[in-house]
């Protein structure tokens, strides 16, 4: 997703849900993997600029993910 972000120029990516707090929420389900890379990092070693802003919103990005990934899914 990060590259598609890139290579079709978009300026701004703005998100709700960090992944650190997504982690949280999953544990190691095998359904919903998570990345340890944080998108500033990868973006910022492009030559053009992509801004990042979040979390926003967290605790209510979080609220269909409490009690999901517990639940057999």
């Amino acid at each position: 997703m990060l590259g598609r972000i890139y290579w079709t120029n978009i300026g701004r990516v703005v998100y709700a849900l960090s992944e650190h707090t997504l982690l949280g929420l999953t544990g190691d389900h095998p359904e919903n993997p998570t990345f340890s890379l944080p998108c500033r990092e990868v973006f910022v070693r492009g030559q053009h600029k992509v801004e990042v802003v979040g979390p926003l919103l967290e605790d209510e990005a979080a609220a269909p993910h409490r009690g999901f990934w517990n639940a057999g899914h």
